[in-house]
């Protein structure tokens, strides 16, 4: 047998069927089916951890503040403008479509919806939680009274 021979049949072996490909498609096209919504779903999980994370760093930033300062610093939280601000962290604003409901001492009251955490120079806090929900997905910030410390947890 030639080497030309021998090439002419590699050659006309090599690539894939019809039935390969429409196989390869059909997996792809049921992994993008059950992706889809996945992603789809996981973007409002992503705004609501963003959300929680910076939250939560501005509570722990004013309670290291008023620990270091020696003094008073209050985080004031307004849920209907979902804005939150200390004398330490600049205003800073939360995604709108996350609803927020705000369990805080009577005596950090600002007004019908803002309220906060105020901190003490020996780390204890004035307490309460915050409760953050989107599309059904609910994250709840609980500040210690006694301590002053944050934590996310399912009841405070």
């Amino acid at each position: 047998m030639s080497a030309r021979a021998a090439v002419g049949r590699d050659e006309a072996s090599a690539g894939f069927t019809l039935v390969e490909m429409l196989a390869v498609l059909v997996i792809l096209a049921l992994t993008v089916s059950a992706a889809v919504p996945l992603l789809s779903r996981g973007a409002g999980t992503v705004s609501l951890d963003a959300a929680t994370g910076e939250i939560a760093s501005a509570l722990r930033a004013t309670r290291s503040a008023a620990i270091v300062q020696n003094r008073v610093m209050t985080l004031t939280i307004d849920v209907d403008r979902r804005t939150f601000s200390s004398d330490v962290v600049r205003p800073r604003t939360f995604a709108p479509d996350i609803q927020a409901k705000l369990t805080y001492a009577a005596a950090t009251r600002v007004g019908a919806a803002v309220g906060g955490f105020r901190f003490f120079p020996d780390g204890s806090s004035t307490g309460g939680d915050l409760s953050l929900e989107l599309n059904g997905h609910h994250v709840r910030l609980c500040v210690e009274w006694l301590t002053g410390t944050v934590r996310t947890a399912a009841t405070c």
